[in-house]
């Protein structure tokens, strides 16, 4: 009960955080550009969006990345256009398309991390010129670490050095960029401090050109040369040489030579280990526990402001209005990093920013945003379409289907989810974020924080236990913050619940918070959130499987609904142009699987009952707690025979497509789970296991018999569901986001599966054939193409331009509470000025609606559905169940305005 009035004192800030001076997004539509859907692919979908009434194309990072990205977070250089996705005159033209339309664009940028990869050039100077590169201190990198001597670590090998080198795997090379260190695929600089040690191997005489070569790079390179010249001028002194086969002799020879090579790799201004090491010591930040990712110092204003450059072009052309900030609190004083980017772009530019929100948590309020890119949002709408009491019967059989049948959830046996929580953040600090706690040890000593008469060990886990404890990702030090302050007394009173023998070095950590030390509190703080990304997102979320559609970025299976109307109400107060998002490239599965297997809560003794015949028919011979994972992945995945994505084929089977999607998604899902297999130490005997349980069990008669039927009954609840999780996503406080193609049925597993190609085809022309028809064909269409999402498409088009219509009532209405007379319906009315909208939706119950909708004294009399185009005559009440006779859901315009 304490923790959650700390929550809520960090939720109840009053001070709105967006600012008047921009124009909003009245729709967002994400983009994932990758070289399979290009600037060429969006220009076609761009009239499709339009029509559909989207105005802002939310684009994943476009900034060139690594060869063959499928997502852009890997950025190699932030000053062009990924050459993969299109080109500046290409972006230009999508310029003018959305101009001509009144349409945006949304840019979601990467300033915490860039990818460790020879295509990003920065690094790969840092690397080849060590000191003297202008980008020394541009990445995250503890020079002075102990273990390192000054080199940058490189954890790139498949095992170590010494046996790479003796199996002939690293060799010295050549091209008309200079020389290079290869290993396989993978091309690194030859360091500048290098090239005496080799120059030295020349005794001919005809080698002189070679050695004049290796004098004049060493002295360009040494002379404060740009990264740009450096390039270019390594080029021209490579083409000089006419005779290359010296170099190539040069090059033989040190790779003949196992001694030579050593020696020279010892020379470079980086250190090749094995992929391994960095688990256990590491000198560079990633970006969590991802060594192909490696950090920025974006505090400092010199990285900063060469960072933005072309992103600020961009904006100052008119062709980005808006700027997504990914993994804010990677950076090390994300308030600074805000103030800087609002100073650059201005107040007219509309941020926000990624930030998963606990439950009942806020931005803090002193951050220039417009708000969240909306997982708190997902986590709201989660539990309103959820039968709360069923919810806590699932928990209960999930506890007792373990223990019955001495399944576990816990390498120590059955465990609470808060209990796997911790486990689960211990198991990743320990085995994978070792050397990033060493560091931080390291640093209260570097601080003098901590002398000799502080014992190590216990400091150490004090750390750990602080940043295992912390039940949020991360905390903003700084004075006179009350809700923080009492957060962190909550943390310190866990760590002495699980460790009293820490006490002397838990009060030092104590002391260090009332004393507001900065320096070692900010960087603390950079790691707290990866460390509950990993630990709880991508282990505890493949563990504990009570119900899966809980185990969700931004909501958990720990939150306790809040009532809805509260929280919508702060929402339209303190954020109301954050984004509202049910479906993201980070989510866990498609927001209609969710759904589907939230009415699991409605049907609990039949799926208690379906689960015993299950264990029973299946044999499963894999852990119980997995084959539970299996089935509800099965439901929440099967997309339905009228579907496009894939699931049952109309015969005694499910569809080849469908199995091997659900295959792999069980392959990482174990490998996440990190108990019975990991991506570190992967047990392929036990995954052949599962995955051929998956192959029998999906071409078995007997169990799609039982399981296809329960689909079939969930859906007639589940469709509604989704259709209700849409609406209010359109309608409710905050800027609706719709991610690629989820304007139709969304099953999709996590990545890469929910980046599958979207076929634009079909749902433009579902989208062209609804709007082409109203009356009795228009429903008769719509029942006939239900399973292929054609109710949603219709609502999400209607709805879209509702809002564009009336967009201050959406984006600035107040939110109005509606009293209900009965228990399973809600409703809330959207009031601005005199223009007014109703929603009217069901709740998931088994018995019919029958309840009344109490309109307030003032509300308009005469109403128009723009779902039905039904005339609706409401003298202070609304009956509801009129209003779902042709179509499940209500929105409500009144007839004069």
């Amino acid at each position: 009960m304490k923790l959650q009035r700390v929550l809520l004192l960090l939720y109840n800030h009053t001070q709105p955080l967006y600012m008047k001076s921009y124009n909003p997004p009245t729709a967002t539509y994400r983009i994932q550009f990758h070289a399979g859907f290009t600037f060429k692919q969006l220009k076609e979908i761009i009239p499709y969006l339009h029509t559909l009434g989207i105005s802002t194309i939310y684009a994943s990072p476009i900034f060139k990345a690594t060869p063959g990205s499928q997502h852009g977070y890997d950025v190699t250089n932030p000053h062009m256009i990924n050459p993969e996705i299109g080109t500046i005159d290409e972006l230009r033209e999508i310029h003018q398309l959305l101009q001509q339309r009144d349409m945006t664009w949304l840019q979601d940028i990467v300033p915490n991390h860039m990818a460790f990869h020879a295509e990003n050039t920065r690094l790969y100077d840092v690397m080849e010129r060590g000191p003297l590169s202008p980008y020394y201190y541009y990445f995250d990198i503890d020079w002075h670490h102990p273990d390192f001597a000054g080199k940058l670590m490189a954890p790139v090998l498949g095992k170590p050095l010494a046996s790479c080198i003796g199996d002939h795997e690293i060799k010295l090379g050549i091209t008309p960029s200079g020389f290079t260190i290869n290993y396989y695929q993978q091309v690194f600089p030859l360091s500048v401090t290098a090239y005496e040690l080799i120059s030295d191997q020349l005794v001919d005489s005809d080698a002189l050109p070679v050695t004049k070569l290796f004098a004049s790079l060493y002295q360009r390179a040494t002379a404060g040369t740009s990264l740009d010249d450096w390039t270019s001028q390594k080029r021209e002194l490579m083409a000089a040489v006419k005779d290359l086969g010296i170099l190539q002799a040069l090059v033989d020879k040190v790779n003949n030579n196992t001694e030579l090579l050593t020696k020279v790799l010892a020379r470079q201004d980086y250190q090749l280990t094995c992929w391994s090491d960095a688990d256990k010591a590491i000198n560079y930040r990633r970006f969590f526990t991802v060594n192909e990712l490696i950090t920025l110092r974006m505090e400092t204003q010199e990285v900063f402001n060469e960072y933005h450059t072309f992103l600020h072009t961009l904006y100052r052309e008119g062709l980005v209005q808006g700027l997504r900030i990914d993994h804010i609190d990677g950076l090390q004083d994300p308030e600074t990093y805000i103030e800087r980017l609002r100073q650059l772009f201005g107040r007219n530019c509309y941020i926000i920013a990624e930030k998963i929100l606990e439950a009942q948590e806020s931005l803090p309020y002193k951050w220039a945003l417009q708000g969240t890119s909306g997982y708190e949002f997902l986590s709201f709408v989660n539990h309103l379409i959820t039968y709360q009491k069923g919810l806590l019967e699932l928990k209960e059989f999930y506890d007792s289907l373990l223990a019955s049948e001495g399944g576990s959830n816990s390498s120590s046996g059955m465990a609470s989810y808060e209990d796997i929580v911790l486990e689960k953040k211990r198991l990743i600090l320990e085995r994978h974020m070792g050397g990033e706690w060493e560091n931080l040890v390291r640093l209260c000593y570097t601080l003098k924080l901590a002398d000799a008469r502080v014992n190590r060990d216990l400091l150490k886990e004090a750390i750990g236990l602080f940043m295992v404890c912390l039940p949020v990702y991360r905390l903003y030090p700084g004075p006179g913050d009350t809700a923080v302050d009492e957060l962190v007394v909550a943390t310190f009173a866990r760590m002495r619940s699980l460790n009293r023998s820490a006490e002397p070095a838990i009060l030092l950590l104590e002391q260090w918070w009332e004393e507001n030390k900065l320096p070692f509190l900010m960087r603390l703080m950079q790691f707290t959130g990866p460390l509950t990304a990993k630990g709880v997102e991508d282990t505890t979320f493949y563990v504990y499987n009570a119900l899966l559609s809980f185990n969700e970025v931004g909501d958990s299976p720990a939150t306790v609904p809040v009532n809805f109307h509260q929280l919508m109400i702060v929402r339209q107060q303190q954020t109301p142009h954050s984004l509202n998002t049910t479906a993201t490239h980070d989510t866990k599965r498609g927001e209609d699987g969710r759904i589907r297997l939230n009415m699991l809560s409605l049907f609990t003794e039949e799926w208690k009952e379906l689960i015993g015949k299950w264990r029973e028919m299946n044999q499963p011979g894999i852990k119980l707690n997995d084959e539970y994972f299996i089935y509800q992945s099965i439901i929440s995945g099967y997309a339905g025979s009228g579907n496009s994505g894939s699931g049952y084929s109309g015969s005694s089977e499910m569809s080849p497509e469908f199995i091997e999607r659900l295959q792999q998604y069980m392959t990482k899902a174990l490998r996440e789970g990190k108990v019975n297999s990991s991506w570190s130490s992967p047990d392929e005997e036990y995954e052949k296991k599962v995955t051929d349980f998956i192959s029998r069990i999906l071409q078995s008669g007997p169990f799609l018999e039982t399981l296809l039927p329960f689909i079939e009954k969930l859906d007639s609840y589940a469709y509604v569901g989704s259709l209700v999780q849409t609406l209010v996503k359109l309608t409710a406080p905050g800027i609706p986001d719709t991610y690629q193609g989820t304007e139709l049925w969304d099953y999709s597993f996590v990545d890469p599966d929910n980046r599958r190609a979207v076929d634009y085809s079909v749902r433009s022309q579902l989208l062209k054939d609804i709007s082409g028809i109203s009356g009795p064909a228009l429903f008769e269409y719509l029942e006939a193409h239900k399973k292929q999402g054609a109710e949603k498409l219709y609502l999400t088009w209607k709805a879209l331009h509702c809002r564009k219509h009336y967009p201050n009532l959406f984006l600035e209405g107040d939110y109005l509470p509606l009293q209900t007379s009965g228990t399973n319906v809600l409703a809330y009315a959207r009031v601005y000025k005199q223009e007014w909208a109703v929603v009217v939706i069901p709740l998931p119950d088994q018995q019919p609606v029958t309840a009344s909708v109490l309109l307030p004294t003032g509300a308009p009399v005469r109403w128009k559905n723009i779902f039905t185009e039904e005339e609706i005559e409401g003298k202070g009440a609304i009956e509801a169940d009129l209003l779902f006779k042709k179509f499940p859901v209500a929105l409500l315009i009144p007839e004069n305005i």
